[in-house]
Parts: C-alpha cells; structure tokens; sequence
C-alpha cells in the first residue's frame, strides 16, 4: 500500500492558516489569549527574546553596591547588583511595618543624577531583614521590582535599547553599554559621595544566554500569551 497523496498538507497551506487564524480568533475572544506588556529575557547580542529553558544561570563574581537616595533623614540606602538601573527607578518599596521608614512613606525622594523624584512605598513583599530594609525598584528591569510596579502602579521606564545601550534617560550615560554605564554610574555616585559600601567579589546567580553567552537582560516587550488554567483544567477533565 501507498500513502494517500492527497491527504498530504504542508504548514503553511491556506487551509491550515486560514485554521491557524480561525482558532487563534476563537481563543481570543474566549479570553484565553491575551496581549499585555511583560518582562522577556532579552539578548542584547542577538537581539532577541529567548525563552526560560535557553537561559543557563551561573554563579558569577559580581559587585553589590550600596548607594543612598535623598539627603539626611529623607535619605534611604539601598543596593544593587546592577547599579546601571538605577538610572529608571521609580521608587523605593518598604515594608509597611518597618517603623525606620514609616516617616518616608508615601513621600518623594532625590533619585541621584537623574534630576527625578521617586516615591517611597510600603510593600509586604520586602524583607525588612534583608540588607537595608529598603529595596529600588525598576520595574522594566526586573521581574521582582516588575510586579511592585504593577502593584502600586509605578511607571516603567525601559533606560536601555535593544543591544543593551542606556538610551532615553537625558544622562550623560545614554549611548553607554550597560557595562560600561555600571562602572560610569558607579564612579559619578562616588563623586557625590552617595555610595555607601561595596562589596566585591560578590558571588550571585546571574542568567546568560546559552547561545550567545552574555548575560540576559529583563526587557519590557508587548507579548501574547495563552491563559493556561482554564485550558488546562478543560484537558483534566477530559482525562
């Protein structure tokens, strides 16, 4: 026996795309494909998102710099592993019950070399044990900071372009690549006197691209996504 011929179909056929599109439509308007801005693992090499299992994390000697934000007792320390993003942070989170920040709650603060102000907001998700007590938030930077943001509906700045350059701050770091901006960063914090400790090395799990090797970068990107637990549960049922 043959195989029967005229059964055979290629992906791209207009019968299979018009279903492709027929089905995507009905998921659409079912609610369960959705479109909204989310953090991607970003390679600046490739320019390109890649996905969660094409990121290898690797533990890497690094810096943790802690820097203060605002001047005497509207000041706050925080830190950072990447102080180049300091450049879009839109607030610093405190837990709520944290009484060495309550009187900062709700108020604004000098973010440095920016020319910006940024609010200080009280978040349960802060470890007040944890270093300061105090965290920055950049939410187009990092998915933790991302969901603070979205809580407390912070703005999201994305500060660099897609090959990882600082862009769009109106700083003299704009142009940087993000290496370089950390070190140039750094280096203008110490002229204002505004870095508090270093730490060095400072061994942190850190994720890198597993084709072209370089560190990924969290970048806000428009995405479509499947609402999984509806479908799932359909599939359960089935089962």
């Amino acid at each position: 026996e043959s195989v029967d011929w005229n059964r055979e179909r290629f992906t791209m056929d207009a019968g299979l795309s018009r279903a492709v599109q027929t089905i995507f439509k009905k998921l659409y308007d079912d609610g369960l494909i959705y479109r909204a801005e989310r953090l991607v693992n970003w390679s600046p090499e490739m320019r390109s998102a890649i996905s969660d299992i094409e990121v290898e994390h690797r533990e890497v000697d690094g810096e943790l710099v802690s820097m203060r934000y605002g001047d005497g007792e509207n000041s706050i320390v925080v830190a950072t592993t990447r102080v180049e993003t300091m450049l879009g942070d839109t607030a610093v989170a405190v837990h709520p019950d944290d009484n060495r920040y309550k009187h900062l709650v709700g108020k604004e603060i000098e973010l440095p070399l920016t020319g910006r102000t940024i609010p200080v907001v009280a978040d349960e998700h802060v470890d007040p044990e944890f270093g300061t007590g105090a965290v920055k938030v950049t939410p187009a930077h990092d998915p933790n900071d991302f969901e603070i943001g979205a809580r407390h509906e912070l703005p999201m700045l994305t500060i660099m372009d897609e090959q990882g350059r600082i862009a769009g701050t109106g700083t003299d770091f704009d142009g940087m690549d993000r290496f370089e901006a950390r070190r140039a960063v750094r280096e203008a914090l110490h002229e204002q006197g505004r870095i508090v400790e270093e730490k060095r090395p400072y061994v942190h799990s850190v994720g890198h691209s597993s084709r072209s090797k370089e560190p990924i970068e969290p970048r806000l990107s428009m995405q479509w996504f499947v609402k999984v637990g509806p479908l799932a549960k359909a599939a359960g049922d089935a089962v």
